[in-house]
This record gives structure tokens, sequence and C-alpha cells, in this order.
């Protein structure tokens, strides 16, 4: 705080003068505004005056600039989440006096009162950095995993729900509320909580923390571990070790070179001949005499403190159940040591935070030590989320036969998916959002019988690539995400689809650059309408242009009134004719295409699917960058029974359609981004009668509606 007001100090005296200059200018401009005869002074002091304003303004700029580049303040906000470098509290559950406090009793009577299956969960909460915001999705997912909810045949989402409405209730945690969200979908605790949860998580051997309350990779004492970036120099055992001396000090056989030696490789890179290599296996029987190969790796891996707590975690690596990657940037594994994690049940190397900015970049420098997947039968959670370098997931990932949750977001080097996909029989839930390279889905995706969400799937072009009839014939599939990257998506024939799905509840369809129709496509019915307006303006002219020549014609040769106009009538029929030739071909062409169009959407309309269980049971719809003007001819309030939710974002959509003025059942309305979109806040209020929630974001076409500066009506608020 005194740097600050030190900082604010100094831009006061910079400035001082600049705003001395400034107010003499306007005394100057004031006292000639009394005097007539100085009015085109006037004019250039005002000129004056606005230039220094705009060096003052740039003035300011470069200070606040430079204050910021050096403040201790901004060096810290550039820190992430996962680092937790800077910004900490003062460690307290180490302390005697605050566990003895009256605060720390109070939480452990509310921590006693929770069931053991809360009490794990909530033990999640220890590992993360201070006011970090964990999505609900990611708990969803370790909960999954580590078996903590949905036991016994219980709903998932209700008793995750459940679990964190007790949290917050007995304020154990913070709900992270963003502006129009109904409901919170992240979660953090303070740091006085945390260091609590710490307390107990080292007491239950849940997680091993160092000195400083962060998680260390340390998984001897426990059966979980968190890979995090190194941020303490290596072991002081090991840097002897590598350094070859031995514990009292006495040189060995050098070891600097073992990371060389490891790869086949000298300091350069390049490949090693024989008789070094020779030598360097010679020195290396004398490593592998204390060490070998393997332990080294791990070592450099995990960075155990003693040399035996290298040798107990080797030795039950196998009983390991949690690996979660809280910050390392590349979560490579040594293939010898991922094979052996035969016990593992939440693997989670990719990217779990919730951050606005700039995520942070995970990396494999080689999929090779994913063949490990093979052993791993007890497998439940693989998150890959976020990790770069992977573009082909190994065949292996097929004998994963307890796996529930397989999260490949943001996997942007991933192209296809394993053929036999659909061996994972136990799978629920698939993420494959935001992998934009993705070009091929196998057709085995419709095995997946328990598959209850399906995010990020793709409709493509490919040959024998899943499309959305093979994906009804999924029984249990109650949320689906598509996206569509081809231009012979037809959203009207995906209502057949859609129509046989057997508990689908909630709907997103997004149009990506691939799926967007032609320029030529989209301006056909625009230029068929432009030529005949074009084609009625040349025959008005050729009319008006005709009967004018005639009419000065006859009137110069004196005739009377009845044969002026009869001639004029005459030449006017005359170039009718001919412009009818000219523009009468143009009209039949361009109409061809307008009248197909109208004959396919009759077609369409009269082979509408009879059975409409699949879309009567659509709660949510999200409809995204939508290519056409006119909705789809199954989105009308008679096929949409139970539709609650209805959400259009960006795309050319000008209208909803209303069948004999039935009203839409939705209670939460959003139109954002949508240019053509007509309606005013009456016609709203008719057709959504139960309407609870409206967003209007830049739709300048819908009017009238009561929202605030954001865009959001809520009736509640009315009321009150």
């Amino acid at each position: 705080m005194i740097r600050s007001f030190q900082e604010l100090e100094n831009l006061k005296n910079s400035l001082r003068e600049p705003f001395e200059t400034l107010e003499a200018n306007v005394n100057d401009i004031v006292s000639d505004l009394e005097k007539d005869e100085l009015r085109k002074q006037v004019q250039h002091n005002l000129r004056v005056f606005r230039n220094n304003i705009t060096r003052v303004k740039i003035l300011i700029l470069l200070q606040l600039q430079a204050a910021s580049i050096n403040s201790d303040g901004n060096r810290a906000l550039q820190t992430t989440f996962a680092t937790g470098e800077a910004g900490d509290l003062p460690h307290l559950y180490g302390e005697h006096i605050f566990e003895n406090s009256y605060y720390f009793k109070e939480f452990e009577e509310k921590y006693e009162g929770l069931d053991d299956r809360q009490k794990l969960c909530l033990l999640c909460f220890s590992i993360f950095p201070e006011n970090a915001e964990i999505k609900k999705r990611f708990l969803r997912f370790w909960w999954v995993g580590e078996n903590l909810i949905a036991r016994n045949g219980k709903d998932e989402m209700g008793d995750l729900n459940d679990t964190l409405t007790t949290f917050v209730e007995k304020r154990l945690i913070e709900p992270v509320l963003k502006k129009n969200r109904l409901q919170p979908r992240s979660y953090k605790v303070t740091p006085i909580v945390r260091s609590c949860l710490i307390h107990f998580a080292k007491k239950e051997g849940f997680f091993d923390y160092d000195q400083d309350g962060k998680p260390i990779m340390d998984f001897s004492s426990c059966n979980k571990a968190c890979m995090v970036k190194s941020e303490r120099a290596t072991a002081s055992w090991f840097a002897d070790y590598l350094k070859g001396n031995d514990k009292d000090g006495n040189e060995r056989a050098t070891a600097c070179w073992f990371a060389d030696y490891l790869k086949g490789n000298d300091k350069d890179g390049n490949s090693e001949k024989p008789k070094e290599q020779e030598q360097h296996q010679e020195q290396g029987k004398l490593l592998q005499g204390k060490l070998s190969a393997d332990l080294v790796k791990l070592q450099m891996l995990f960075n155990f403190p003693h040399e035996n707590t290298l040798i107990r975690a080797s030795q039950q690596i196998d009983k390991l159940q949690t690996l979660f990657n809280l910050s390392k940037q590349f979560p490579d594994l040594p293939t010898e040591w991922f094979s052996k994690m035969t016990g593992i049940k939440v693997l989670y190397l990719g990217r779990w935070e919730a951050t606005a900015g700039q995520a942070r970049h995970i990396e494999v420098e080689d999929i090779e030590f994913l063949k490990g997947f093979k052993n791993m039968k007890n497998l439940r959670l693989l998150s890959l989320q976020g990790i770069s370098g992977i573009p082909k997931l190994p065949t292996t990932l097929c004998k994963l036969e307890n796996l529930r949750i397989l999260d490949l977001r943001a996997c942007h080097d991933l192209e296809k998916l394993p053929d036999r996909i659909g061996s994972v029989k136990k799978l629920t839930y698939l993420d494959l959002s935001e992998c934009y390279l993705l070009d091929y889905i196998p057709q085995q995706l419709n095995k997946l019988s328990e598959l209850q969400v399906l995010k990020g799937f793709v409709i493509l072009k490919a040959k024998n690539s899943c499309t959305l009839d093979d994906l009804s014939e999924l029984p249990s599939l109650r949320k689906l995400s598509v996206n569509v990257n081809t231009t012979k998506f037809n959203i009207d024939e995906a209502g057949d689809a859609l129509a046989k799905f057997q508990k689908l509840e909630k709907l997103r369809i997004a149009w990506g650059w691939g799926g967007m129709p032609r320029k030529e496509d989209s301006t056909l019915d625009s230029s068929s309408e432009q030529q005949q307006s074009k084609t009625k303006k040349k025959q008005a002219s050729s009319i008006s242009s005709a009967a004018a020549k005639a009419s000065t014609d006859k009137v110069n040769k004196g005739e009377d009134k009845g044969n002026r106009e009869r001639s004029a009538v005459a030449a006017a029929g005359e170039a009718n004719s001919k412009t009818a030739k000219l523009g009468g071909g143009l009209r039949g062409t361009a109409n061809i295409a307008l009248m197909a169009k109208k004959w396919r959407r009759l077609s369409m309309k009269e082979r509408e699917p009879q059975n409409l269980e699949g879309l009567e049971r659509l709660v949510k719809l999200d409809l995204q960058c939508f290519p056409r003007s006119e909705p789809p001819t199954w989105l009308v309030p008679r096929k949409m029974k139970k539709l609650t939710n209805l959400s259009i974002r960006g795309g050319r959509l000008g209208y909803l359609n209303h069948e004999d003025g039935q009203k839409w059942n939705a209670d939460t309305l959003r139109l954002k981004f949508l240019v053509n979109f007509k309606m005013n806040w009456k016609e709203m209020q008719q057709r959504f009668p139960n309407l609870k929630y409206l967003e209007n974001l830049r739709c300048p076409r819908i009017t009238f509606c009561p929202c605030d500066a954001n865009g959001v009506w809520q009736k509640f608020v009315q009321s009150k």
C-alpha cells in the first residue's frame, strides 16, 4: 500500500505542470469570449486546448502503464492459479494456535457432521490454490471416478447437486455467481477453509502436502498423487548422485550424461558411435548398480525427497488410485511405469482450470506411453482435456472395460477415434468439444448402450462416419451436442432422426464454417427477386420513353388527341412486348430454383414424422449460427410440448413458426446476435405466456422488451 501511494504521488507531481497549462488555456478562452473582436482568437485557442488535452491523456496512459509494469501487484496477477507462486495468505493449518481457535473448532464440528462420502468429496477442494474456481463439471468427473456419487443406482446429477447444496448451506464452499447465470457453475473455498481442509486431508492420508500446504507428487504414504510444476530444487541426494558423489561425498562414476544415455544420444543430440556407446554402457552398469534407468526416470518425474521414498514408491505404484495433473506442462509418463499403474481409477492429465483468459498450455512429446491403457482395468475417469500433440488414440483405449468418463475436450490435434470405440461398454460421458481437426467418427459409437452425454459430435462428409440416425440407436442418450461441418446436412430431414431418440432431453446444434451454405446458395432467393425488380424497371422505363416519343411526334404533326392516345398505347404495347421477350427468359430461369425450393418444403411437410416422441421429450434446445431465415419445419409448439428452455444464438433466423395460434411452453428464452429476427414484446408475451427469463442481446428487430442494461428480463424481479 505504501508503494502504491508513492506511485500515486509521483503521478500527481508529473501531471501538475500539464494541468496548470490546461487551466491557463481555459482562463484565456473564457476571457476572450467577452470580447467581440477576438472571436477568431477563441477558435485558435480552442484548437490548442484540444491538442493539449490529447497530450495529457497520452501522458496519463504512459504513466499508468509504467506503474503497472513495475508493480508487484502486476507480477502477482500474471501467475496462474495452477502455480500458486504468489498472492497466498500465510498458511495456518500447521499452527497450534489456529487449531485451538474457535473457528477451527466450529469447522471441525461441521466436518464431523458429514458422512464418510461427503467428507471425501469435501477434501477434494484441498489440493487447489486459494480462491481457485473449480467447475461443477470437473467435480462431477472426479467424484464419479472415485465412485463417490451415483452409487447404488442413484441419479448422478441429483446426487451431485445435493452434495454441493449441503456444502454451500454449511458455508464450507462458496458458489461463484456470474451475470446472466441462473445457477452457479463453479465453486471455490476461502483461504481459511482451505487451511482447515489441508489439516484433515493430511490426517486422512488423502494427499500429501509440503510445509507450505501445496500438494506434492509423493504417493509413498497414500494412494493419490498430484503432478505439479517443479518449484523446488532437485533432491539433495539425487543431485549428489548425478554429480557422481556417494553419501560420504566421495567421487563416483560420473552420471551427468545419464539423460543422453537414456536417449542414446550424445550432448549435441547426435546418435552415438558404437565405441562411445559401449563406454557409456560400461559406466551405466556402475550407475545401475545403485539405480536402474527406470528408477532414474521415476525420480526425475516425481522428485522424491529421499532415496528410500523412491524405492518404496516404485514398489507400490500398482496401488496408485488417483493421478491428477495440477500444474505440470509436460505430463509425459515413462512407458514402463505408466503400464504398471494397474490399480488406477482416476487419471486426469489434462487441464482443469476455469480460466477466462489464456489457458495453460499442456503438451506431450510422444503418445507411446498411452499404450499402457491395456493394463488399467479399473480406470473409471480419463481426461486429456487441452493436451496438444495427440493426433490419435491407441487401440488399447478400447480395452478399458470399466471406463465411465472420457474427456477429450480441446484436444486440438486429435483427428480420429479408434474404430472399436464401441468396445468401451460402460462409457456414460464422452466429450469431443473443440476437437477442430476431428474428421472421422466411427459408426461403432452407436454400440455404447450406456452413453448418456455426448458432446462435440461432428457431422462430416466422410464415408462410413457416424450419423444422427446411427446415434438414435443409443437407448440411454439424454444430452447431445452436434457440430455441423458439411452443407449436405438438412435440418428438416434431421427431424426424422431426432424423432427416433428414446431419452434425448437436451440438444445443441451449431453450424461451423464448413456447414454454412455457399454464397451463391444463400443469395439464390434474393437474386431471383432482384432479377424480377430489374425486369419491371426496364418495362416501366420502356413504356414511359415510348409514350413520350409518340406523344411528341404526334403533337408536332398536329394530330388530334384521340390519335395521340392510340399511338402512345400502341408504342407502349410494342415496348412491353419487347421487354417481355427480353425478361421472360430471365424470370423463368431465376424462378426455377425458388419453385424447386418451395416444392421441397411442401414435400417435407407432407412426410412429417408420425412418431413425435423423440421431439416431444426435448426440454432444452440450443441453435447456434442457424444458416437459414426460416426455422426448421419441426420447430413448432405442437411438436415441442415439453420444451422449457429455447436458445438461439447467431445466424440468419428471422422468425418462429406458430401454427393456429398455439403457444410455447418455454419459460426461458435466449436470443443473441440475431440481426434478422423480428418480434416485439407484446407478441412475445402472447406466444410465450409462461416466460420467466429472457435474454435479448444485440437483436435490433426485437423491440419494446423491458430488459436491463445486460439485456436480461426476469419475471420475479418485476413482481417484486
